[in-house]
């Protein structure tokens, strides 16, 4: 099974490795990890937040 939100994920997947934000090894890890949320006895959740701020 593969979800859309992984896929997302992982198109971010060169250009976050040549920003520096992550290392691949880490990166292939988390995608890893991910997939792994998929199988029977996995479990993903997610929140989005949005915050405002003031000057």
């Amino acid at each position: 099974m593969k979800i859309s939100y992984w896929a997302m994920i992982e198109g971010v997947r060169e250009s976050a490795i040549k920003a520096g934000m992550v290392d691949q090894r880490v990166f292939e890890e988390g995608i890893k990890d991910l997939y792994r949320t998929t199988e029977p006895d996995g479990v993903f959740c997610y929140t989005f937040f949005k915050g405002f701020g003031e000057k």
